[in-house]
């Protein structure tokens, strides 16, 4: 039994009703909203009909299907005019599909049609549309946009063609954006890692270096605390457990040095082939995981935007300084977290995953240091 939510007002206008009551759908309501067609799913004719008259009211600014029991055994019946009518209008129209027919998400969803299995998604697609649209509407004397990134027809010369980059590779596309990484030295071999530590002094960081590994912590590819006699040791370590579970050498070794101070978050960007990139921000490390402790916005984020982020985690109060802590350079994080809505506004479809995990938000005037990097591209086109 298809419905159709068309926002609000509660009922239709009267052109509008007008132009519902003259198809003569038995069983229908069309006089209120939500408007129920019933037997018009089995109709796509009308059902398609029933949508171009809502999306071309001027009382409704969008309008979500409702999808029942009907749509189970022909799928495409109800899936067909949505489709079409998406391609129509420049309106949000979105689809809310009850669990008796998820096959039809999923379709949905492949042709371009934003659809959900909950009502909550409806709504959460819709405020954020709403948000986006406002904050494009006010007057330019009232935004805060974006610093634009100097020279962007240099971005990825130097960097592969696609897949995912190495460390190093991915830290140097985001310095490229203003966010420095953490003193570090590639070695080639143990005894150039051994003389890298000495340089840096102190305990150090010591990972391999590879793009086969998404994430090196889990795999065992990271070693905090290692003191410059150790180091050549622990690199045939990391070499061994390398080989043994990717079958992969490693491409070199990294030493970092060892940051204490500040708080770590994580600063990352997917792109969903519907929705495009989306910027999250999170308390990172372990942490991450432990708490889901996560900001999720969708770009171009300018610093007001960057600075709700920043105060919608529930660790903010570690950022701000907490039980005599030195409060962190929250100044430098939302510089960071406008600069990662540049990059993946500028890399465009180019840009599908990019990670800082951790990324060090250092005391107040210290700024930030990118600890650790992912990035996967796609192929440019033509390429």
């Amino acid at each position: 039994m298809p419905g159709l939510l068309a926002s609000i007002p509660p009922a239709p206008d009267d052109a509008t009703a007008g132009k519902l009551r003259a198809l003569d759908i038995r069983d229908a309501v069309l006089d209120r909203n939500p408007i129920d067609v019933t037997l018009a799913g089995l109709r796509p004719d009308l059902l398609r009909t029933v949508i171009d008259v809502l999306l071309a009211s001027p009382s409704y600014d969008a309008v979500v299907v409702i999808v029942g029991a009907s749509g189970i055994g022909q799928p495409e019946l109800v899936a067909r005019p949505v489709i079409d009518a998406l391609g129509k209008t420049d309106k949000p129209l979105l689809v809310y599909v009850s669990p008796e027919a998820p096959q039809i998400v999923n379709h949905l969803n492949r042709s371009g049609v934003p659809s959900f299995s909950a009502p909550e998604g409806c709504a959460a697609a819709l405020a954020a549309v709403l948000k986006a649209t406002a904050r494009r509407s006010q007057p330019s004397e009232h935004r805060s946009h974006p610093r634009p990134v100097a020279d962007q027809h240099v971005i990825l010369p130097d960097l592969p063609c696609s897949g995912a980059l190495n460390e190093v590779e991915s830290k140097q596309l985001f310095a490229r954006f203003g966010i420095k990484s953490v003193q570090e030295i590639v070695a080639a071999a143990p005894l150039e890692a051994e003389q890298a530590a000495r340089r840096i002094g102190g305990e150090v960081v010591l990972k391999v270096l590879s793009r086969h590994i998404a994430h090196k912590t889990e795999l065992g590819g990271v070693i905090v605390g290692v003191a410059p006699p150790d180091v050549v040791r622990r690199c045939a370590e990391l070499d061994a457990l390398m080989r043994t579970r990717t079958s992969h050498a490693p491409e070199g070794f990294l030493v970092q040095e060892r940051i204490s101070a500040g708080v770590e978050v994580i600063l990352g960007c997917h792109r969903d082939p519907q929705l495009g990139p989306a910027i999250l921000l999170g308390m990172g490390g372990i942490a991450t995981e432990l708490f889901d402790d996560t900001v999720i916005r969708l770009p171009p984020i300018d610093r007001r935007e960057a600075d709700d982020m920043i105060a919608a985690l529930k660790g903010t109060g570690l950022l701000r300084g907490f039980r005599g802590r030195p409060p962190c350079d929250l100044d430098a994080l939302a510089h960071a977290i406008v600069s990662f809505s540049n990059m993946s506004m500028l890399l465009g479809d180019r840009l599908l995953e990019a990670e800082i995990n951790p990324l060090f938000v250092l005391p107040e005037g210290c700024g930030v240091r990118a600890a650790d990097g992912l990035v996967v591209l796609r192929p440019a086109v033509g390429s």
